[in-house]
């Protein structure tokens, strides 16, 4: 099993982050591993108008008409009334957020920053507070600017070998679990990323491990270990149901189908039983390794694009956790996440960890 001796777990106070904190522990005690627990706010220079300065801008004059306020029917009828959510319950590792006022006399950015970051590490340390006293080592860090940069840098700089944090999406058309900062680190995070859904409970009763198998290609079968290794070790600790999945097809089926390539169905049927073979082949190679007898497991291999039959096995399923890799060609920086991985993010709402095949590198760099 990969044994995560340094774990970053990332803190939204405006999220529920006891199952975070609660996994962070349980993983924290079973690895030895020390926690850093952190929160990245937005440095306010240059991010709200400045107060105290002496020759303000005079706002120009203009024709066009700038409407800031909606008409009583139109906010009516075309948007929901803002409605009270009630706070989710807080456990004896994350502290009741206490918002204090600011003094009249803290007029200054400066100070507004100061006071915000005291909020911030009284906070945090609430958090190392309770999580020492289950005996974890564990420590607290504020830092400013933009998140999943921040985040990817301290990663650089202390070398921690897993980050964990919860989903920070977005309502649009649909809900969405995994937001720009999240999406952001699976993209560009050197170690994996855990992204756990917050309302979901501490134990997982289904986990999903998505393996794409090819025995000639070892940088691949490396990934697929390293996406089993996790999947076969947190199934066990959580005595949950494995699922583990291999979505395939033929690269010229689209040609195929579409009429571009033109071939006999007898050959095009011979191609995809060849190819179903060889996979099937290396699925089994790959599982060899394993010892699934003392785990609840069911082993798919299923023609169709992964984009579709995952999320949909997913849905139907009941999967609390996937656990995936993403795709790359070693040693390019700039790598940006695989597109059928990022259509499986965006089609799903349960925690996933992904994983970075040997050789990754990050296109973000440390200051020098």
């Amino acid at each position: 099993m990969h044994r995560f001796k340094k774990i970053l777990v990332v803190i939204d106070p405006e999220t529920s982050n006891n199952s975070l904190l609660q996994r962070a522990v349980t993983l924290g005690q079973r690895n030895n591993a020390s926690l850093t627990i952190t929160m990245v706010i937005e440095d306010i220079h240059g991010s709200i108008p400045v107060a105290d300065i002496q020759d303000k801008a005079q706002i120009p004059d203009s024709d066009i008409d700038i409407i800031e306020e909606l008409s009583n029917d139109l906010s009516a009828s075309r948007f929901p009334q803002e409605i009270e959510i009630p706070s989710p319950e807080t456990s004896s590792l994350e502290p009741t957020l206490i918002n204090k006022e600011l003094p009249k006399k803290w007029e200054s950015l400066v100070d507004i920053q100061e006071q915000i970051l005291e909020a911030e590490n009284d906070y945090l340390d609430q958090i190392v507070v309770n999580l020492r006293q289950e005996g974890i080592t564990v420590n607290s860090k504020v830092m400013y600017g933009t998140p999943d940069d921040q985040i990817i840098r301290e990663v650089l700089r202390n070398g921690y070998d897993l980050v964990m944090m919860t989903g920070e999406g977005k309502t649009g058309l649909k809900e969405m679990l995994f937001g720009s900062t999240s999406m952001h680190l699976m993209r560009k995070c050197p170690c994996p990323v855990w992204v756990m859904n917050p309302i979901q409970p501490e134990h997982y009763s289904h986990i999903l491990a998505a393996v794409d198998p090819n025995q000639y290609d070892p940088e691949r079968s490396n990934l697929n270990i390293k996406i089993l290794d996790l999947a076969t070790s947190l199934a066990l600790r959580d005595q949950s149901e494995l699922i583990i999945i291999h979505a395939w097809s033929h690269y010229l089926e689209k040609y195929v189908q579409s009429g571009r390539v033109k071939i006999s169905k007898t050959t095009y049927d011979q191609w995809n039983e060849d190819l179903r073979n060889e996979r099937r082949r290396s699925l089994n190679v790959l599982l060899e390794g394993y010892n699934l007898q003392d785990i609840k497991c069911k082993v798919y291999l299923l023609r169709g694009d992964a984009d579709k039959l995952i999320p949909g096995l997913a849905k139907t399923m009941g999967i609390e956790l996937i656990v995936m890799g993403t795709v790359c060609r070693t040693g390019l920086a700039g790598f940006l996440i695989g597109n059928t991985a990022e259509r499986i993010l965006r089609k799903v709402d349960c925690s996933v960890l992904t994983i970075k095949p040997d050789g990754f590198i990050t296109p973000v760099i440390l200051d020098s």
